[in-house]
This record gives C-alpha cells, structure tokens and sequence, in this order.
C-alpha cells in the first residue's frame, strides 16, 4: 500500500450500533480511518455509507482491495 495513506493489511474489529449512520472512508486519508473524515473532498473519491440493523461486531476492511466494503472479506491475505 502507498505510504502515504492509511490502509493496512488487518482488518478492524468494529462493535457497530443500531441507528448510527457510518461512512466508510476509500479514499485511505481519513485521520478516522477507516472512517471518513471528508478527507476525500480534497483527494477525490466517496465514502461508502451503511448502517446495521442491530448492534453487532464485525470486521470492517482496512487494506481496500475487499469486494465487500466497508466489510473484510479477507482479500488482505492474498
């Protein structure tokens, strides 16, 4: 990954909560990463923005290459 971003190659155990409104940062920049901090205004690209239907833990994508963003679907591994 580009040093100049914040990827990494784990993902992010993430306790998630009903009724919050989350924005998955793309563009890597984010100080919040891997949420958006609209960052990406000045470097391009949109947040992907989800929310759960129950309070839940799960394993949010930190490297970028998943094909189920904003979750891991373990891509970091290849």
């Amino acid at each position: 990954m580009s040093q100049d971003t914040n990827f990494k190659d784990t993902p992010l155990k993430a306790s998630l909560k009903v009724d919050t409104k989350y924005a998955y940062c793309t563009c890597g920049k984010s100080d919040k990463f891997p949420y958006c901090d609209g960052t990406h205004r000045e470097e391009g690209g949109q947040p992907i923005k989800f929310t759960v239907k129950g309070n839940t833990d799960a394993w949010v994508c930190q490297c970028g290459k998943s094909g189920r963003k904003p979750y891991c679907d373990g891509s970091h591994q290849q």
